[in-house]
């Protein structure tokens, strides 16, 4: 059965999405964002102009997507929270066309997965867990560190010997939650014994290390939101401090083209660096939110994501355009047809469908713009060809009106779907 429901980011921060994670292809023109607001995968192939949903897994909608990497531009995987509180792990080899979970099974959640090759990969997440796989994620092994406390969110894979993650734990007011661990056995093991743990209100959220000595992490002080910048040139057994720029707040991710960088974090902070992280500079920002990704194909070609946000740039940084999603259908509309009537409406509206084919079990709900269902109005079974009207007087399952705003009704039959927005006036 496919189908996905859409949902677009509307200026208004009653309809905003949490873009968590990005990724650019090789090629520049394929990428993808997901939202940790609920099981969203967003596509591009033109390199982050326009962007459109893609189907996800049925029994997907509500759960949360963390982060997304991609191999090329056919192969990319996701991870996020199972609605059961386990890490769950999507992946696609066709582009997003067919999505599949793979088993993950590790920790509450997982926030961020790294490929090194097709094959190749780590995803890590909370309770000092993580997830490494050697075939391309048709088995993923757990792989539990001493630092059973940790919140992992950031990886960085120097080899298929050498990686490194670090923790933190965004808006806790406990000390002690960030740590920095080395893997020397391809992520069977981690060194925590020479590993480095803050002793204050450190927390660290993403690390890229240019080889085997050095590297570079950030994140924040919980409480003040200063950014952190730490660099090692010793393969992480000491880090030093380096100066943030002015205007910079608590950053939660970073990426590195050879020597050039950005990271980005809360309140629409970019930053960049073209000497590997010896200084910084701020770039102006459209997003007066947090970022929570960035990532770059070249120099010059990158996104970054966040609440409500996702940006393109084509010139390294010097200029970010914020771009938006376009209602799309992801189903195949032949056979099917769906129209709201009047829309907006204040009291009723008056919800027309039609099959065109086959004897086909319907679905007909409406969803608001989270995600979260609002009214179940029609389950039949169908002789097509055949039309109906259902009527919506803007309430939910307990007949209680909803709010005003934009509510998205789906009409869904085995193998065919088709999504319609709706504005709902009071």
């Amino acid at each position: 059965m496919k189908g996905l429901l859409i949902f677009i980011a509307f200026s208004s921060a009653a309809f905003a999405t949490n873009y968590h994670g990005c990724a650019l292809a090789p090629d520049g023109l394929n990428g993808w964002v997901v939202s940790l607001d609920t099981a969203l995968i967003l596509h591009t192939t033109d390199g982050g102009v326009t962007w459109t949903p893609q189907q996800v897994p049925p029994d997907t909608i509500g759960r949360k997507l963390w982060d997304v990497t991609c191999y090329d531009g056919m192969k990319a995987w996701t991870t996020g929270l199972h609605e059961l509180h386990t890490a769950e792990i999507l992946h696609t080899a066709d582009g997003g066309s067919h999505w599949h979970r793979q088993y993950a099974g590790f920790s509450k959640y997982g926030t961020r997965i790294e490929f090194s090759n097709e094959y190749y990969g780590l995803s890590v997440g909370g309770n000092g867990a993580l997830a490494r796989t050697t075939d391309g994620g048709n088995y993923w092994e757990q792989v539990f560190t001493d630092w059973f406390q940790a919140e992992y969110y950031g990886v960085s894979i120097v080899n298929q010997w050498d990686s490194w993650i670090c923790a933190g734990w965004p808006d806790s007011i406990e000390t002690g939650q960030g740590y920095i661990v080395r893997t020397y056995d391809g992520g069977i093991t981690w060194d925590t014994l020479n590993g480095y743990r803050a002793p204050g209100y450190e927390d660290f959220f993403d690390i890229h290390m240019f080889n085997v000595f050095e590297g570079i992490v950030v994140g924040g002080y919980d409480g003040t939101y200063e950014p952190i910048i730490w660099k090692t040139t010793d393969g992480g057994a000491t880090w030093n401090p380096i100066t943030p720029p002015a205007g910079a707040y608590y950053l939660r991710a970073v990426d590195f083209v050879e020597q050039e960088g950005w990271a980005v974090g809360k309140s629409g902070t970019i930053i960049h660096t073209t000497n590997a992280g010896n200084t910084w500079t701020i770039q102006t920002s459209p997003a007066d939110s947090t970022l929570f990704d960035v990532d770059f194909r070249n120099h010059l070609h990158g996104l970054a994501c966040g609440y409500n946000y996702i940006l393109l740039t084509t010139d390294g940084g010097q200029n970010w355009q914020h771009v938006g999603v376009e209602e799309h259908d992801t189903g195949v509309p032949t056979g099917i047809a769906l129209t709201a009537s009047p829309n907006p409406f204040s009291k009723l509206t008056n919800v027309n469908f039609s099959i065109e084919h086959g004897a086909e079990r319907i679905e007909l709900r409406i969803y608001d713009a989270t995600g979260r269902l609002v009214k179940d109005l029609h389950h039949a079974m169908l002789h097509a060809p055949c039309a109906m009207q259902v009527l919506w007087d803007g309430t939910d399952e307990r007949g209680r009106f909803v709010p005003q705003g934009v509510y998205f009704i789906r009409l869904q039959a085995p193998d065919i779907v088709r999504t319609i927005k709706t504005i709902l006036l009071r």
